[in-house]
């Protein structure tokens, strides 16, 4: 990509703020998640009755999703990222207590919530929140 230093644009703005070294390493490691994805899901998949690539397209369709909300995330300003994650570990604070009353029972363990067309695991929002609030509070 090449964007002049005086471009103020939305995305050369973002181009110019970002780690490169960071979103370098983010997309190896979004790579890596589809070949694993690719390796590991076909035989998991069709002991299951799917087709073999039923988890690899579910993993490629929610790509374009989550790299447009990290697009979307790295634009906003730190004080914002605090209120947004603030807010974010409440919610799963609350999901996750949910899980306890409203969870779906697999495998003798209550850890998921579903909704119509989409289960959720409220302790995979917790991490991140947490991660954010903690940092935040520690440099206080």
């Amino acid at each position: 990509m090449k964007f002049a230093r005086i471009d103020q644009s939305l995305v050369a703005r973002w181009w110019w703020t970002v780690d490169r070294w960071s979103l370098a390493a983010l997309g190896m490691l979004i790579g890596f998640g589809v070949v694993m994805s690719l390796v590991a899901s076909p035989p998991v998949a069709e002991r299951i009755g799917y087709d073999g690539l039923h988890f690899v397209r579910r993993h490629l369709a929610m790509l374009p999703l989550a790299i447009g909300l990290m697009f979307a995330v790295s634009l906003q300003p730190p004080r914002s990222i605090r209120r947004i994650a603030v807010i974010g570990f409440g919610i799963s604070l609350v999901l996750l207590a949910l899980t306890f009353v409203i969870g779906a029972e697999i495998k003798g363990a209550r850890r998921w919530i579903n909704f119509p067309g989409l289960s959720l695991q409220p302790s995979e929002f917790v991490k991140p929140t947490f991660a954010v609030v903690a940092a935040w509070l520690f440099s206080e």
